[in-house]
């Protein structure tokens, strides 16, 4: 480790340094995964030591807690901005699948499921409660697009934001598990449609 990295009036660098490290993670791990990776092959990937990394992160453990936090942050960052670009509310919805479904976004999907899986068994671990974060961190997000398509304000007990999270979730998931990208995209077509009549009726 560098006297840079250790120097007590370095924590700007220091902070700097570990969210660099955090996104070359992240970068990483979308293409390999996180569940079998041992730190010190982890640690040459990305050009670091595991000391550099036990420094940073404490542990395995707090490295791969950090990486599903940032996973996670920009996920949700960018599909904001997206949503935020549509032409009108009603194309959101689409706007939503082109950008899960890009093909660019794979590795970060197949990481995000990885999590999600390793959440249901990892009750006290580095991936306790992901999957349950990213769905209360999900639903206001979708209860708001499909606020701007109704012109009304979201309600918490509308079923529909749930319905639409857990149907682009599976439909995604297909797409991964499958590649066949037309099958799916008719299907998420059916959804889309069953979401604007929702929109216009408020049923």
């Amino acid at each position: 480790m560098t006297q840079s990295e250790t120097a007590p009036d370095s924590s700007g660098a220091q902070t700097a340094r570990k969210s660099e490290l955090v996104q070359k993670l992240l970068a990483y791990s979308a293409e390999h995964g996180l569940s079998r990776m041992s730190l010190r092959p982890l640690a040459a990937a990305v050009g670091s030591s595991p000391r550099v990394l036990l420094y940073f992160f404490g542990s395995k453990e707090g490295l791969v807690r950090a990486v599903l936090i940032r996973s996670r942050e920009n996920q949700y960052r960018l599909v904001e901005q997206w949503l935020a670009e549509a032409a009108s509310p009603a194309d959101r919805i689409e706007r939503l699948w082109q950008w899960l479904a890009d093909p660019e976004q794979a590795g970060v999907e197949r990481l995000f499921f990885e999590s999600y899986a390793r959440s249901l068994h990892d009750e006290d671990g580095a991936w306790a409660g992901f999957g349950k974060t990213s769905v209360s961190e999900w639903l206001p997000l979708i209860n708001r697009m499909l606020a701007a398509m109704t012109e009304r304000p979201g309600r918490d007990t509308d079923p529909m934001p749930t319905f639409v999270l857990a149907s682009v979730r599976g439909l995604l998931l297909d797409l991964l598990a499958t590649g066949e990208r037309d099958r799916v995209g008719r299907a998420f077509g059916v959804l889309a449609d069953l979401v604007r009549r929702h929109a216009d009726t408020g049923r």
